[in-house]
């Protein structure tokens, strides 16, 4: 039986997004992560990339620098 294709983008969609959270856990107040580095730890895309750590600046956890970079924020 064959998987369908939206089963196998499913998988790496997953496994992608749980590579990019575990490392993000890791990050510090202050630490610094580009979109490319994101997609290197990944395998997303860079627009997956993109959108994960824009969310994140949108919930307020990191700031979005002006050389496609994102800084850990501390939480108080």
């Amino acid at each position: 039986m064959k998987t369908r294709p939206t089963v196998q983008r499913s998988l790496v969609l997953d496994a992608g997004l749980d590579k990019l959270q575990a490392f993000l856990l890791t990050m510090g107040p202050g630490d610094e992560v580009s979109v490319r580095r994101a997609v290197e730890i990944s395998g997303l895309d860079s627009a997956q990339c993109d959108a994960v750590l824009d969310a994140l600046a949108r919930a307020g956890l990191m700031v979005r620098l002006q050389h496609d970079a994102y800084v850990r924020c501390s939480l108080h």
